[in-house]
């Protein structure tokens, strides 16, 4: 690794507190899916509001109606051009509720928000992909890392202005890029107060290649930019949350076990690390022990 400080890198992912959020809410309607019933005691809305760079971030929340405050999760995909869309809304013929939709029905106010160049936000390239072959998109992916992790504090700054959010209660779960990024993002802002990492690690596979091409002399370039945005720089920063990670045995997008093993060993305690049998999509048992998980953790903070 190159010689960047922790200050520097805590001052790059910095934003102006008094940044406006400007918030737009739209109410749409709750279809438990297991049942096709509408559901007139849960609350769903389109979001949108202000982030850095001028960008607006766009997110669906899900959340009983109550005249109570509710502990709140932050969901982020994975590396998809769907977006935020599979966490709310069924995405094959399976008969259960997506993530954002089962949680908030027991218990949580969800939010699930598209990432930097992903769903209703995506660009006209692959920046943000896992594309070592595409070195020409080096910088612009940076900037994607970086974007994404100031779009999640952002969120928590909305999520703090809701009169049906209990701040003392904020959590984030993380799907594949979703832990590229929150683990940088939960190191940072400690705001959240409980996590869940599925299915990420630090590697080549979220790297560039430039040996031997024309992009040979950006070598020095893609090792800094791999130190200010790789999960394994952030993960020793994150002492201060409770971590549940999630690993499968035959994960060949994050290139095995071994990747993953690298940033289990980098994040500090406290942490548990359940492994499954599987690939990288293969998790979906392990979803109702995470939210167990966040009732234990985030409910305690009352």
């Amino acid at each position: 690794m190159s010689d960047v400080s922790e200050q520097v890198i805590r001052h790059l992912f910095k934003y102006d507190r008094t940044l406006p959020l400007n918030p737009t809410e739209e109410t749409e309607q709750v279809i438990d899916f297991t049942t096709g019933e509408v559901r007139n005691d849960m609350l769903r809305e389109r979001v949108t509001f202000g982030s850095t760079h001028d960008e607006r971030v766009t997110a669906t929340i899900i959340a009983p109606i109550t005249d109570q405050q509710l502990p709140a999760v932050i969901i982020q995909h994975g590396s998809t051009p769907l977006g935020r869309h599979g966490n709310i809304s069924p995405v094959t013929a399976s008969s259960n509720n997506p993530t954002g939709l089962e949680w908030a029905l027991n218990g949580l106010l969800t939010i699930s928000i598209d990432a930097y160049g992903f769903g209703s936000r995506e660009k006209t390239d692959n920046r943000g992909r896992l594309t070592p072959d595409r070195p020409d998109l080096m910088f612009r992916t940076r900037d994607q890392r970086i974007q994404s992790i100031q779009d999640l504090m952002r969120t928590v700054d909305y999520l703090e202005s809701r009169t049906d959010v209990d701040s003392s209660a904020i959590g984030y779960h993380g799907i594949s890029m979703g832990t590229r990024i929150g683990v940088p993002f939960i190191a940072l802002d400690k705001r959240i107060r409980a996590a869940s990492l599925f299915v990420g690690g630090s590697g080549e596979y979220s790297r560039f290649i430039t040996d031997n091409t024309e992009f040979d002399d950006l070598n020095t370039d893609e090792q800094l930019i791999s130190d200010l945005t790789d999960p394994l720089a952030f993960a020793s920063w994150t002492s201060h949350i409770p971590k549940f990670i999630v690993n499968g045995d035959n994960d060949l997008t994050v290139g095995g076990i071994e990747p993953a093993e690298k940033l289990h060993a980098a994040l500090s305690d406290p942490k548990e690390i359940h492994w499954y049998q599987g690939g990288h999509g293969d998790y979906h048992h392990l979803l109702p022990e995470a939210l167990i998980f966040f009732h234990n953790n985030l409910q305690k903070n009352k």
